[in-house]
């Protein structure tokens, strides 16, 4: 058996730099609204226009997730809590608010 593979599409990598002002306000953000300590991961991501807004734009790019592993995200019983879109929406206001004390 031969098994051929063939590459559609590709994205250039990105890692955003966690030092920035932006990513202490993310920090600050998700602390306030959760009330608990904020950890950093890296995760292997499938979006390739990022890199291209942060060469092109040259500004933060803050990704800000909430959902959780519990649920199964991109899998055939995929869900998404209505607390986590609640909080999520809390701590997109708190990070504007404080990345607006930043500058």
């Amino acid at each position: 058996m031969t098994i051929t593979t063939e590459r559609h599409d590709t994205g250039k990598p990105f890692a955003a730099p966690v030092t920035d002002a932006a990513f202490a306000a993310a920090a600050r953000a998700y602390e306030r609204v959760y009330k608990t300590d904020v950890a950093y991961t890296r995760m292997g991501g499938s979006i390739p226009v990022v890199e291209t807004f942060d060469s092109q734009l040259k500004i933060p790019i803050v990704l800000m997730g909430f959902g959780l592993p519990s649920e199964n995200f991109h899998a055939p019983n995929e869900h998404f809590h209505l607390e986590n879109f609640d909080k999520g929406l809390e701590t997109i206001i708190a990070f504007w608010d404080e990345y607006g004390k930043s500058e």
